[in-house]
């Protein structure tokens, strides 16, 4: 018997299952029992006028619980019937792109369905167990399974069809069931082919006008429409002049307080005077992240409809409001899913960024070329680092060739112990952010200090 099986592109995230086959004998008893009732009869007697046209489509998936993370698949089918009358796809095929790739990359089929039957006025639904999504078209370049995936959605008369998409993605124990999914004729889809049925308005937020006090501790402030939390940590004398910000972000299912006790990166201010600046991810009325990634570094939202990117403008203008700060010492360091974050921040906000510091973070969009060449200090536990079934190590060996060849100035640590940010690294990372001005050319570290500031395993990249 014929399995049907319909693969969908999700978090970062990429394969596939192949349908499993029997013997030929029971394909027409299983086209039988999908085309039952009405849809059976209505295959057979259809208005030639009014005919469902298939072809090659862009299918544009909003996966809502990870921060929205929009990602790209192919779609090709033929199919009998009309919208109003019913049908059935004849065939169906889904491939997974990846627009990181110049030219982008569309795999393989993942499957290919047949005979499912389409009910009058375009509806179809299309279900199927655990699948396999392939890295090779993934934003973080690893594997996901995604259980109990389906795609419930509806023909148009304009020739496009959009719908919901359903599952869990087990990595994440996570059910996607709120994300949903347009698809347009390929090669018309443009810069927004839209991610549902609905057609949304890109919101834009407006900066933060009013900035209330910020005080040494847990903060509120309004940002994006939102009530947001951060915590400052003061150094010993808040009232010095030209005082550095650090923006320290947290990874998925962290808060602030964790990455303060796991880092201790407060530490650095016994021996220089800087602002910490630890932002939570949003939070819903339970405590609970909003987005299953904590962040919206998987947005293609780059400004003002970014709200983790506005809450980062917002931030830094009331912290330089308050107090003596140096707009151009403005640093960005994370981990883990924070690191994700530092790098998306680092590029979106380029302009005002003067060095940067991921541990086990990446990007999950195309490299792009900056115009302000920030110094990155890339670290990551080697082949060991995974997180929620990601591979950090991949997506650091990503990211260090791009920096260099944009002219990045990079150093490079594999610390090689899986998963964590270790102890040595966080007098380093200081060390690091701290020797860079923004508009200034930077100056390298010579062998010796790089021998001496940092640990064994960490060199300069070229």
């Amino acid at each position: 018997m014929k399995s049907h099986c319909l693969t969908f592109f999700l978090f970062a995230l990429g394969a596939c299952s192949t349908a499993a086959t029997s013997a030929p004998d029971d394909d027409a008893a299983n086209a039988d029992a999908l085309v039952t009732g009405d849809a059976a009869d209505i295959a057979a007697d259809v208005s030639p006028g009014e005919a469902i046209v298939g072809g090659e489509f862009y299918v544009n998936v909003d996966v809502v619980p990870f921060g929205d993370l929009l990602l790209p698949f192919k779609a090709t089918f033929t199919a009998t019937g009309s919208i109003a009358n019913g049908g059935m796809f004849t065939s169906f095929e889904l491939r997974a792109v990846s627009e990181k790739t110049d030219p982008i990359y569309i795999s393989e089929p993942l499957a290919t369905l047949t005979n499912v039957p389409i009910a009058p006025g375009g509806g179809f639904s299309l279900l199927t167990d655990t699948i396999v999504l392939p890295g090779k078209a993934s934003p973080t370049g690893t594997d996901v399974h995604i259980a109990n995936f389906e795609l419930k959605g509806t023909l148009q008369k304009d020739g496009s069809f959009c719908g919901d998409v359903g599952g869990t993605v087990i990595e994440f124990i996570k059910d996607i069931k709120s994300s949903t999914f347009k698809a347009v004729p390929w090669g018309t889809q443009g810069d927004a082919p839209g991610s549902s049925c609905a057609a949304v308005a890109v919101k834009h937020y407006a900066p933060i006008s009013i900035c209330p006090t910020l005080k040494a501790g847990v903060n509120e402030m309004p940002s994006a429409e939102r009530t947001r939390k951060l915590t400052i940590v003061l150094p010993p004398d808040a009232t010095a002049t030209n005082l550095p910000v650090v923006f320290l972000y947290h990874g998925v299912a962290d808060d602030m307080g964790g990455i303060l006790g796991e880092t201790s990166y407060a530490d650095n201010q016994k021996t220089a005077p800087f602002i910490l600046v630890v932002p939570q991810s949003e939070r819903d009325a339970t405590g609970k992240a909003v987005s299953q990634t904590d962040w919206d570094y998987g947005m293609h939202a780059f400004g003002d409809d970014n709200p983790d990117l506005v809450f980062f403008d917002d931030a830094l203008k009331c912290v330089n409001q308050q107090y003596k700060t140096d707009a151009k010492r403005v640093y960005v360091t994370g981990f883990s899913g924070g690191g994700l974050m530092t790098v998306f921040t680092s590029m979106a906000r380029e302009k005002v960024i003067a060095a940067s510091a991921p541990s086990s973070g990446g990007y999950l969009f195309k490299f792009n070329a900056t115009s302000n060449k920030f110094p990155a200090l890339v670290t990551w536990g080697g082949g060991g680092d995974s997180a929620y079934g990601q591979n950090f190590d991949l997506m650091a060996k990503e990211l260090i060739p791009f920096l260099v060849s944009d002219k990045h100035y990079t150093i490079q640590c594999n610390h090689d112990t899986g998963h964590k940010w270790p102890a040595a690294m966080t007098a380093a990372n200081w060390a690091f952010l701290s020797r860079f001005t923004l508009g200034e050319a930077p100056k390298p570290f010579s062998d010796a200090e790089i021998a001496a500031i940092f640990p064994k395993y960490c060199s300069l990249a070229k």
